[in-house]
């Protein structure tokens, strides 16, 4: 049991302990100066993660749920157990692999203890290895598609001096909750990872909450978004946005948002069967029907591992002195394909170009250089996307997916297809997508609140 502070500090943790050895540390820091404690909800490590904090930390209060409930499932425990404490007053949540930087805390106080109507206070994130660049500062949805656009996200660091302002929801990574706020709204939903702070947010401000970035509070975080697309991840991304856009509809584009999304999510993954891409077919097939089922939580998705693939040799890539990164799926991909060049040629300074400028803004790599259209590149790597111009400008076409480079001898023949294909799938979501929007609208008439209950 936990002792009844006034703060309760919940992070959520599952097979984690290389990074609790620097986050639990600066946390602990902070909460000191407000006489606070924290909790740790582990979701059953295996990594020996208990152990070493009760070795090492044994003034942390320490929840097992006995199984992976992801984020959101820990935070969710982790909350119950601060509302069950009627001396708690506020509520810190914390990612696992996070730095607390020094008066963290303090300004998120400040800032809920001088304004009434304000439910949650978040941190400005940054880079955990680029403290200089921000992750995002609060984050807004659109009002017409429900697009998520984090605040400052690729930007320089925001002043400390600059002032705290309204956003539509918080990351769970570090946001400090009223009591008051937390009760009335109730706890996170069952969404597994991903989505869960988004939905709690817009519960918030329907119930008339307001929701504050705070730049003063500074902490570092591993970026998932600059990780390469992986099919579990995209299962749960996919399913657990769409039903939220169902559930919690722009303040403009309505239920038109969730229609427009389905059509997206039928796009893709009829594009992803036509090219022999399984693993993402499945993955984006399965978010689409437990979206219109209902079906959240954790699922089984030992059927998403990757197809088998020949891996083209890294060191014949890595022959060419002006290489084209055009991949415009992910930054995560975009990364992972330069690190794998020049983890193959690490003695030789290669020039590398992306299409993609919006990349550079996480990327501290200072021999990339912008697009040139005039230039002949000696080859390119793309995604899933084929560009004409591309094409003409490069000698050699390799497709990078799943960490692999596969060769492609005919690209033109390839973007003909491409583009054909493109056509198809998008007459055939049109076509398939409205008998599935009204039974999307169906069940999540009631806004979520069964569908998202645990």
């Amino acid at each position: 049991m936990i002792s009844s502070p006034s703060l309760l500090a919940v992070m959520v943790n599952w097979n984690g302990k290389a990074f609790l050895q620097k986050s639990v540390p600066s946390a602990l820091g902070e909460l000191q100066k407000a006489d606070g404690k924290l909790l740790v909800v582990d979701n059953a490590s295996s990594d020996g993660s208990v152990e070493f904090l009760r070795e090492s930390f044994p003034q942390v209060s320490i929840l097992q749920t006995g199984a992976n409930l992801g984020g959101a499932g820990g935070f969710r425990e982790g909350m119950k157990t601060a509302l069950a404490s009627p001396e708690c007053r506020y509520i810190w949540l914390l990612d696992n692999d996070i730095l607390v930087e020094e008066n963290a805390l303090a300004p998120l106080l400040r800032v809920l203890r001088e304004n009434a109507g304000i439910g949650a206070a978040g941190s400005q994130i940054c880079l955990y290895d680029q403290p200089g660049t921000v992750q995002e500062a609060g984050s807004s949805v659109t009002p017409w598609l429900a697009a998520l656009r984090h605040h400052g996200s690729g930007g320089k660091r925001l002043p400390a001096d600059s002032a705290p302002f309204e956003v539509d929801y918080l990351a769970a990574c570090s946001v400090l909750i009223k009591r008051e706020c937390l009760a009335q709204v109730g706890v996170f939903g069952n969404f597994f990872i991903f989505y869960d702070d988004v939905e709690w947010g817009l519960r918030a401000k329907k119930l008339g909450w307001r929701l504050a970035a705070v730049p003063a509070s500074v902490i570092r975080h591993h970026y998932g978004m600059i990780k390469p697309i992986v099919p579990w991840r995209e299962y749960y991304r996919k399913r657990n946005r769409l039903a939220v856009i169902a559930a919690c509809p722009p303040s403009r584009g309505g239920r038109l948002a969730s229609l427009l999304y389905l059509v997206f999510l039928n796009y893709i993954l009829l594009l992803a069967r036509w090219r022999g891409d399984q693993p993402l077919h499945r993955a984006w097939l399965w978010a689409r029907d437990d979206a219109l089922a209902g079906r959240l939580g954790k699922r089984d998705l030992d059927g998403l591992a990757s197809d088998g693939r020949e891996e083209a040799a890294v060191n014949n890539l890595a022959d060419g002195t002006a290489i084209l990164i055009d991949i415009a799926e992910s930054a995560g991909d975009a990364l992972a394909a330069i690190r794998k060049l020049r983890e193959a040629n690490p003695g030789r300074r290669l020039c590398f170009t992306v299409r993609q400028q919006e990349y550079l803004r996480y990327f501290e790599l200072p021999d990339l250089e912008p697009f040139r259209s005039e230039k002949h590149y000696d080859l390119a790597v793309v995604g899933a996307r084929l560009c004409a111009g591309t094409i003409r400008s490069s000698s050699r076409l390799y497709r990078f997916a799943y960490g692999f480079f596969c060769l492609l001898p005919h690209p033109r023949l390839e973007l003909f297809e491409d583009q054909g294909q493109r056509i198809l799938a998008l007459l055939r979501a049109v076509l398939v997508t409205p008998r599935q929007w009204l039974q999307l609208l169906w069940r999540y008439r009631d806004g979520g609140r069964s569908t998202f209950a645990p």
